[in-house]
């Protein structure tokens, strides 16, 4: 063991040797503290923490599994996920062992939610909470997960907002030409705000009609690719930019300085534009729950096809987009209509 005082720099310096192998730490104030390192450096090396002995914080798996979904979901899925576990530290006012949080405490803060923000916002909370543990159990991390068995609370239904084509219209005679281009692409993609945003001229083939959108929206993240077939439309649009674009930017949409637009630099055009043109406000995904509905009201499009084109790997998921009348209640509505009709030829006998 050697502890002694750097005449330059006044500090305390302590080292020594076990098992053949030098340790040293430096910049202690005083000879008591470098002694009281060197005491609890080696009694850590003669008993080695054991995975059993481990425990981390709530902050520190939370902390891992952010950075797992850096790499696989959207920036605003990240931050939603990262706002969700600091808003549970700050209510909590502590940072536990993750596994020493017991079911109630979460029921706790779940039932906080609610009472502030709603029913849906409680809800969306624990499914983050479920995540969270589930990832930390497939990465061997923890055991178990407390909030496994908590129930969400009850939602009232919400029926989405899908604007007629009248207003759509009205929205695209009000945009200039680079938000029009932008709105037909959306609409004949069906695409998501973010995936066209990122649309670049190697995902454009004009001699086989196709565009190439990449998302993450699926289980584990990853990224993949999806083609689609050109409408001519969409056709025309995009070889008109392709005529005149910038050449020095890959990019099929982008500012002036060749850079990809942003959804932060997007996020308020639909409502500049429903107000000048005096329409109820939607926003860009409305784009996409409008095409699939004119797609389901044409009859034109099976489920499968409609759900080929949105590009979900459910079928219960494209459902919820159009919400599609079970065959049988068509029938039924039409033996109604049958038996009225006779009802009415009733009354005119009599």
């Amino acid at each position: 063991m050697t502890i002694w005082k750097d005449p330059k720099r006044k500090v305390w310096v302590s080292k020594f040797q076990y098992q053949k192998k030098q340790y040293k730490k430096e910049g202690f104030q005083t000879r008591s503290e470098a002694l009281t390192w060197e005491v609890e450096k080696r009694n850590e090396l003669k008993n080695p923490p054991t995975p059993e002995t481990i425990r981390l914080t709530f902050s520190q798996v939370s902390t891992m599994y952010l950075e797992d979904c850096k790499d696989r979901f959207q920036k605003n899925t990240w931050r939603q996920k990262a706002f969700v576990y600091r808003n549970f530290l700050t209510f909590i006012n502590d940072d536990p062992a993750a596994d020493s949080i017991m079911k109630q405490i979460f029921i706790e803060y779940l039932r906080y939610r609610k009472d502030k923000d709603g029913n849906c916002t409680a809800n969306r909370d624990l499914k983050e909470f479920k995540a969270l543990y589930n990832w930390c159990i497939r990465q061997e991390l923890l055991v178990k997960n407390p909030c496994s068995n908590i129930e969400n609370y009850p939602e009232e239904p919400t029926v989405k907002y899908v604007p007629p084509a009248d207003d759509i219209n009205r929205v695209l005679l009000a945009a200039d030409r680079e938000d029009m281009d932008l709105i037909l692409t959306l609409y004949h993609t069906a695409g998501r705000t973010s995936e066209v945003l990122k649309l670049t001229w190697e995902d454009v083939n004009f001699e086989q009609r196709w565009v190439r959108l990449w998302t993450r929206k699926r289980r584990g993240g990853e990224l993949q690719e999806d083609k689609l077939a050109m409408t001519d439309t969409l056709y025309d649009v995009l070889k008109r930019r392709w005529d005149n674009r910038d050449k020095t930017t890959p990019h099929v949409f982008h500012n002036t300085d060749g850079t990809r637009y942003t959804y932060i630099q997007k996020r308020d055009t639909m409502k500049k534009l429903c107000r000048k043109a005096d329409v109820k406000n939607f926003g860009f995904h409305a784009i996409r729950h409008h095409v699939a509905s004119i797609l389901a009201d044409s009859g034109k499009a099976s489920l499968s096809q409609i759900q080929k084109m949105l590009r979900h790997r459910r079928s219960t998921t494209t459902d919820n987009y159009i919400k599609t009348l079970d065959p049988q209640l068509k029938q039924v509505a039409n033996v109604l209509d049958e038996y009225g009709k006779v009802e009415k030829r009733l009354q005119v006998v009599r």
